[in-house]
């Protein structure tokens, strides 16, 4: 696919191996960070939230670094399953974490490829960027609750779908918002320092 070049093609394996890392590991706290302050009155069920910061993490990461973003969310979901979750659940670990790299990476080649954004973000605008969200927050959404479904772990297939959705597309939101503000008062000082 086309779409991983612009990062994997650029940047040495051992700077990919650390930002993978990197990745993992903000994600693993934005989780616990979302579980700490969200939990108590936003969750809708277990797992499902009504805000989900690092599901804008997971789309940020993706967007930005790709396959790498993608590997180190699947590596700080690996971390989050076993170590906040049931060690013993193998196979719902692996796969839970699977899906939680592969969905947005999944929302980014569909929104090339159907959205027509660019590879390299170049024709990224406001109206776009919605669209990727709402993309991205209904495959995610969709793909988690199918695999909870089938594994037993919600009853309420739609119901945990349309909070899950919700909660991903308003974390989403947040998420880039904030980056995007970040990037506008950086390049702001920038400017006034040159």
């Amino acid at each position: 696919m086309t779409s991983s070049a612009p990062t994997s093609q650029n940047v040495s394996i051992h700077t990919q191996a650390w930002l993978m890392l990197m990745c993992g590991l903000v994600y693993f706290y934005a989780f616990q960070l979302n579980m700490h302050w969200f939990s108590d009155w936003l969750e809708f069920s277990p797992g499902v939230n009504w805000i989900f910061i690092p599901s804008g993490l997971r789309l940020l990461f993706v967007l930005v670094l790709v396959g790498t973003g993608a590997t180190g969310i699947v590596l700080g979901s690996i971390a989050i399953n076993y170590l906040l979750g049931d060690p013993e659940a193998h196979l719902f670990n692996m796969v839970t974490a699977i899906i939680s790299g592969t969905a947005p990476y999944l929302a980014r080649y569909l929104s090339i490829t159907w959205l027509r954004l660019d590879a390299h973000l170049a024709n990224l605008s406001g109206n776009t960027l919605f669209k990727v969200s709402v993309l991205f927050a209904i495959i995610n959404a969709l793909t988690h609750q199918v695999w909870f479904y089938l594994t037993g772990r919600t009853e309420n297939l739609i119901g945990s779908f349309t909070a899950m959705a919700v909660g991903d597309w308003f974390g989403t939101v947040l998420v880039l918002a904030t980056a995007g503000l970040g990037i506008k008062l950086f390049k702001l000082h920038r400017s006034s320092v040159l």
